[in-house]
């Protein structure tokens, strides 16, 4: 049974357009963790935890990691961790996946001279952060960031790395080809929303574009991002269109049509490399969650 108030906040969620991927999953753990709370008499077992987890997944279907973390609270729960404590183990294994990244991604930034990203990975504004723990503001990389229409992720992090210490040179996204030639970026570094068996990345419109930039002036792109986004098995990946107020708000034309997706397929062989909590590789890791019962392929039906 779900309670008005999980009902709400998975709503008040799902409307949520502009934090990342790995944001998403910590706020729906935080969600899953406050129902269980109001009422830990409800999931004594598996198939009540299974029904509530199957609702989260509905607040981003096409979003590999709500999928996967859900697995990891089946995981806790088989192995007999109290249910109320599944949570915060989940947010510790999150937050360790996080972390080991920060240690392979923060020497390759503290040799740039310059930086490149798109949208707002939350995975490299930790390393960023990690990155002026190591380094004066003085040494510090500039960052060439685009504002990522229409939402403006990219006006958040300038903020953000901005206030952190770092120089950033913010364009608008049509800039990207102009920014290729004037930046000379040393790397490309971008996020991931999900990422496929075959290495294919999806992730905000507009990484597509710039990974085929940087393919062609020889800058090497790379995805930073924990095994969490990688899919267990291929999934129809479906081109959304959003609302198209975001875009055009006021006095549109009846014969205008808006087509306003938000996420788009980054192809594998345009992808230098994919920096994760295994290491840093050419290919997509061969991990696999070892979870294989029949509930478990239920959460991807």
């Amino acid at each position: 049974m779900i309670s008005d108030w999980f009902e709400t906040a998975i709503k008040n969620l799902k409307a949520d357009n502009i934090s990342g991927s790995e944001e998403i999953v910590r706020k729906a753990i935080l969600i899953v963790k406050q129902q269980i709370t109001n009422y830990p008499e409800r999931f004594s077992t598996i198939n009540e935890l299974v029904i509530m987890l199957r609702e989260v997944i509905k607040i981003k279907k096409e979003m590999a990691a709500l999928r996967n973390v859900l697995i990891y609270f089946i995981d806790f729960f088989q192995m007999g961790v109290a249910v109320e404590d599944i949570a915060d183990r989940v947010l510790e294994k999150l937050n360790d996946q996080r972390a080991s990244i920060a240690d392979k991604l923060v020497p390759i930034l503290a040799q740039c001279k310059t930086i490149m990203t798109y949208s707002r990975s939350s995975t490299l504004v930790f390393s960023l952060l990690e990155l002026t723990k190591t380094m004066s503001k003085e040494d510090l990389p500039e960052l060439v960031v685009f504002e990522s229409r229409p939402a403006l992720e990219g006006k958040k992090l300038a903020l953000e790395a901005s206030k952190a210490g770092f120089k950033v040179n913010y364009l608008v996204d049509a800039a990207m080809g102009l920014a290729m030639k004037t930046f000379k970026p040393d790397i490309v570094v971008i996020g991931a929303d999900a990422i496929f068996p075959n290495g294919n990345v999806a992730n905000k419109i507009g990484c597509h574009a710039l990974a085929m930039f940087a393919y062609q002036f020889n800058v090497p792109m790379y995805v930073a991002s924990t095994t969490l986004k990688l899919l267990l098995r291929p999934i129809p990946f479906a081109i959304q269109s959003y609302k198209s107020a975001e875009v055009w708000s006021k006095e549109k034309p009846e014969e205008v049509k808006i087509f306003n997706p938000y996420f788009e397929l980054i192809p594998c062989d345009l992808i230098h490399g994919y920096i994760t909590e295994f290491g840093i590789s050419d290919n997509i890791p061969d991990v696999k969650l070892e979870i294989e019962k029949e509930y478990i392929h239920k959460l991807y039906d």
